[in-house]
């Protein structure tokens, strides 16, 4: 069973307030020059739903010898076979997201009292499931095509700041960022009819977020969406990848960030 991290989420951004207000020493509240400084680091980790957008060719345009399988195990190549009562049509193709984590390094600097330039380097692991269903007769089986990913990404985000309650701030943020693939199967013999990925891709991001000052550092809690811009899809001619007109990577983060 998948493990629900989400179903926890809720009940941290509640009681999280109540916590934070506990530590403030004063009617100040803590850190009450944090963002005077130009510049700050701290660490990210988090939890992350990685997943596709899948636009797919139109079934009236699959190529006939991309469309079956045989007897539900091999792909058949000659639809004019005189066994062609065996073949078994795609109907549909499904994306399935599963869950990974990330962690990283923050970059902060100060452009005006409430905007900041945000450099986020990010090692994150996930993976994400293309599912093709099919029809043998009155009855319908799947093949599941699994992709592992271990991005290397360095985002680029402007941060837009409110102004501060005592120990508590909310933000929006946005921007974009250079993603590398370390598992990427480009490079795999397309016989081996796998979904082959590319490993460059380029993504717009945007999220917002809250800010809890502790005594001795600031603690922030971040849900951000990250949609890939280029199709990442290798169009190697495969039969997995011949009904797939264009394939885009789509992230969901929930992160905790803690700077110093």
């Amino acid at each position: 069973m998948k493990t629900r991290l989400h179903y926890f989420i809720l009940p941290l951004f509640i009681s999280l307030p109540y916590f934070v207000s506990a530590q403030s020493n004063d009617h100040e509240g803590n850190l009450p020059k944090f963002y005077k400084q130009r510049i700050h680091f701290g660490f990210h980790l988090g939890y992350n739903k990685t997943d596709f957008r899948v636009h797919n060719v139109r079934t009236s345009d699959y190529p006939k010898d991309t469309l079956y399988y045989w007897n539900g195990i091999k792909y058949f190549s000659n639809p004019g076979s005189s066994d062609s009562t065996l073949l078994c049509p795609l109907r549909t193709i499904y994306h399935d997201a599963e869950a990974g984590f990330n962690l990283g390094i923050v970059c902060d600097v100060r452009l005006q009292d409430y905007v900041r330039l945000r450099c986020l380097p990010t090692l994150s692991f996930g993976s994400r499931n293309l599912i093709f269903t099919y029809q043998e007769r009155d009855t319908l089986f799947s093949r599941i095509k699994k992709t592992e990913s271990v991005f290397i990404m360095f985002p680029l985000l402007v941060k837009l700041q409110s102004k501060r309650l005592k120990n508590f701030s909310a933000y929006v943020i946005g921007g974009g960022s250079y993603t590398y693939d370390l598992q990427s199967d480009k490079n795999v013999d397309p016989s081996a009819q796998l979904v082959r990925l590319k490993r460059n891709d380029y993504y717009a991001e945007g999220g917002a977020g809250i800010d809890f000052y502790l005594k001795y550092f600031k603690f922030g809690m971040e849900i951000k969406i990250m949609q890939g811009l280029r199709d990442i899809l290798y169009h190697d001619g495969s039969k997995f990848a011949t009904p797939i007109n264009k394939l885009n990577s789509h992230i969901a983060f929930f992160t905790l960030t803690f700077e110093g």
